[in-house]
């Protein structure tokens, strides 16, 4: 059957993505092109089906070995295909070509200088503005029509560069790898239903809204939805734009919510959203509003899977009595009729594209934050301390927002730690518990510092970005990921005394931030460990002492 598979791939591929049909190249070429792009689309999250999704078909005779490349901005998510298309469907994907894919994504991703970047330089910059930001991924997928699995011998290259990108233990990895073949080709196109699912359930303090649609919300159980995840698992969120998300901080806060204040958890907790097909309601019990019994027919968490994971979670913990005492606030849809597919998609997008609260947020409510407003208003700037406050028509060289702050006054403290987590995860310089937050926010620190080490810190980022614009490989890897590193070392040079002293002529200091920055990041290059991924090593504390202890040396030599 295996041509016939391929047949049937070719035909699906075809006539999904017949613009992208090339007129000088042949057939096989245009079919492993259409086919790299069937990949990138079966790689994406749903959520990144939308406008904000940057996709680019890369194959030709000269690619550098990646065939396409998508980012989506949001969740900093970047894809990169090899394909490969065999009309006989036979064998499987060699050596050489994952060789090439691997030297393509070294190349692209910064960890060497040489080799050929087929993209354009609008998607080169887009891969490093993702994988530049935290969060930033990369999924590397080999697809092909041929029937065989990888061999150990050519899937070695691939498990060393991962390495390389994985290489942090205490991080999520960066990397993940994913063959597509022959058979997998054709059961995506199959088109294999989800598994339906009928959901029971009781809903407290109920209400419900008849028009548009029906719908019920209230207060379920959070022991009754452990029991959901447990016998269901992830197809309970089927439709949802992700999937439960493993040691992660937003799953730890819910777990310990759950097993420390069960009875606070529906005040903490935003709830879910279920998509159900039908819902049933039983007559026994809800002639009031204290209590009624719902079934859910062919239902779908569309928001909420992290909660039920983490729910789930602490039932397999052992926690029951504690789930006993917790409730979740949990509002149920109806959505059969014709229209319910568009609906479906416009409920799960929006329920998942409301603002969230961050940490950084919460500074609004500290006295110091607004000591530092006034002190900075005086000296002619404006601070934003809330996400999305806009400055108006103020001139953006005299606008400092709290994240810029922080940031900067972890380069400045002193301390390599703060500025590595400035690097690793800007969201903990707010943790005013285990985070620095106290630390770099204090009433020792006064307008005039502060808004001497941002621009400090800004002048380094403009240098390096400049400096960007004529590199590549791993000079542009260390502008990149090193420049917190570059920007602590060099308000170090400058020193505490300097930056607080009021008579200090600091146009003077401001003048030789560029030529300090460009020798600092040539320094860190020349020094910088071979078969390294740039982003894990300056998320790390261990390393980036290591490697200014060997420019230190250096430079005394």
């Amino acid at each position: 059957m295996s041509l016939m598979h391929v047949r049937q791939i070719e035909t699906h591929v075809r006539e999904t993505y017949s613009d992208g049909w090339v007129a000088n190249l042949s057939e096989d070429a245009n079919l492993s092109r259409l086919l790299a792009r069937y990949a990138l689309d079966l790689a994406q999250p749903v959520q990144a089906n939308s406008d904000a999704l940057q996709v680019e078909v890369t194959d030709h005779g000269d690619d550098g070995g990646i065939d396409a490349v998508a980012v989506d901005p949001r969740t900093n998510l970047v894809t990169l295909v090899q394909s490969k298309w065999r009309k006989d469907g036979k064998g499987s994907f060699d050596l050489n070509s994952m060789n090439r894919f691997v030297d393509g994504v070294r190349n692209l991703s910064e960890i060497d200088s040489a080799g050929i970047v087929s993209c354009s330089a609008e998607m080169k910059k887009a891969v490093s503005v993702a994988l530049s930001k935290p969060g930033g991924r990369l999924l590397l997928v080999v697809v092909t029509t041929a029937s065989e699995p990888l061999s150990d011998v050519v899937h070695a290259p691939m498990n060393k560069l991962l390495g390389i990108f994985n290489d942090d233990p205490d991080s999520d990895p960066i990397a993940a790898f994913k063959y597509v073949k022959q058979s997998d080709l054709f059961s995506s196109i199959a088109q294999i239903p989800r598994e339906k699912i009928d959901l029971d359930l009781s809903i407290l303090e109920w209400g419900r809204l008849r028009d548009p649609k029906s719908a019920y919300y209230g207060r379920v159980n959070a022991l009754e939805i452990a029991r959901w995840f447990e016998s269901h698992g992830e197809s309970l969120f089927s439709d949802n734009i992700r999937l439960a998300l493993d040691n992660s901080e937003i799953n730890d806060g819910i777990f310990r919510t759950a097993v420390s204040d069960p009875e606070l958890f529906w005040y903490f907790n935003n709830g879910l959203t279920i998509l159900a097909e039908e819902i049933d309601q039983s007559i026994a019990g809800s002639v009031t509003r204290d209590a009624v019994n719902l079934r859910l027919i062919d239902a779908s968490i569309v928001n909420g899977a992290q909660t039920v994971s983490s729910l789930g979670r602490a039932m397999r913990a052992g926690r029951e009595h504690e789930l006993k005492q917790a409730y979740v606030l949990v509002r149920c849809i109806e959505i059969g009729g014709d229209e319910a597919p568009d609906l479906a998609r416009r409920i799960t997008r929006y329920a998942n594209t409301q603002n969230a609260v961050l940490g950084q947020d919460f500074v609004f409510l500290d006295p110091e934050q607004h000591r530092l407003a006034q002190e900075l208003r005086s000296l002619g700037y404006t601070y934003l301390l809330r996400s999305g406050e806009s400055s108006g028509d103020v001139d953006s060289s005299s606008v400092i927002d709290v994240r810029l702050a922080a940031v900067s006054l972890a380069c400045a403290s002193g301390d390599i730690g703060h500025a590595v987590t400035a690097k690793r995860e800007v969201s903990k310089l707010f943790d005013r518990d285990s985070g620095p937050y106290k630390t770099l926010f204090n009433p020792q620190v006064d307008g005039l510092y502060l808004s001497r080490v941002v621009e400090a810190v800004s002048w380094v980022d403009y240098t390096l970005d400049k400096e960007l614009e004529s590199s590549d490989g791993l000079r542009a890897g260390v502008a990149i990921h090193g420049r917190r590193i570059i920007a602590y070392l060099v308000l170090k040079s400058i020193g505490h005394k300097k930056l607080r002293d009021p008579y200090l002529n600091f146009k003077s200091e401001l003048d030789e931030i560029p030529a300090a920055s460009l020798s600092l990041l040539s320094g860190l290059v020349s020094k910088f460990p071979d078969n390294a991924y740039p982003g894990n090593v300056f998320k790390n504390r261990t390393r980036c002492e290591e490697l200014i202890a060997e420019l230190s040396i250096a430079g005394r030599a």
